[in-house]
């Protein structure tokens, strides 16, 4: 059982490493470091890699060594468009039956204000996730939410560059009291509006911005 408990903690913790940008897009991994600073020998850390690697976050090179996956912008305008199809029908569900959902989310939007005051990115990023989570399981669908964010880890790269441009945590967290309101409210046509900006899933000037930012990162 303790393997076991080494092997998933292993994996997980250099997936939110990866996911929130600790370990960079390209950044070489030597897996004796990661042995040593994990304190395991290097199996479990292979079988942490092999399987980012299955999951994109990881590039093996045999004979020139192993790297953090740079960001694929197609995967992840994927990504945001499966949840943007799953979560919109969700919300809009909840929209038409006036919801009350300010009991499921304030708590996260309380913490999401501090974050936004901090500038903490990071936990401003995972209270996000757990708003909408929240959001998820009141329509009855966290099974969905639980499928579908591992594979948003990949999103969560770029989300991360795009909370670091000017003014972009504030009109996040605006969007989220938004969005809570326009359920409670049943405002179905605004609740529309907002969530197609608030996944982007298409091409948008924000995204030129990141790219040309940090073109380094992105494949």
């Amino acid at each position: 059982m303790t393997g076991a408990r080494t092997k998933i903690n292993v994996y997980g913790i250099i997936k939110e490493k990866i996911q929130f940008l600790e370990m960079e897009p390209g950044e070489r991994i030597i897996e004796s470091e990661l042995s040593e600073a994990f304190g395991v020998s290097r199996t479990p850390i292979r079988e942490a890699l092999k399987r980012l690697e299955e999951e994109r976050f990881i590039d093996i090179y045999p004979q020139r060594g192993t790297y953090v996956s740079k960001i694929d912008f197609s995967l992840v305008k994927e990504m945001a468009y499966m949840r943007h199809v799953l979560e919109n029908d969700i919300f809009m569900s909840l929209c038409r039956a006036k919801k009350n959902v300010t009991h499921a989310v304030e708590d996260k939007l309380l913490m999401m204000e501090l974050a936004l005051k901090n500038k903490d990115y990071k936990a401003y990023i995972q209270q996000d996730a757990r708003f909408h989570r929240s959001l998820f399981a009141c329509g009855g669908h966290e099974q969905i939410w639980d499928t579908i964010s591992g594979f948003m880890a990949h999103y969560t790269r770029v989300l991360v560059l795009d909370m670091m441009l000017p003014d972009s945590l504030e009109s996040s967290y605006k969007s989220h009291l938004k969005i809570a309101d326009c359920i409670e409210n049943g405002r179905a046509d605004e609740l529309k509006e907002i969530m197609d900006v608030h996944h982007d899933y298409y091409m948008t000037e924000a995204d030129e911005k990141i790219q040309a930012l940090h073109p380094g990162y992105f494949v």
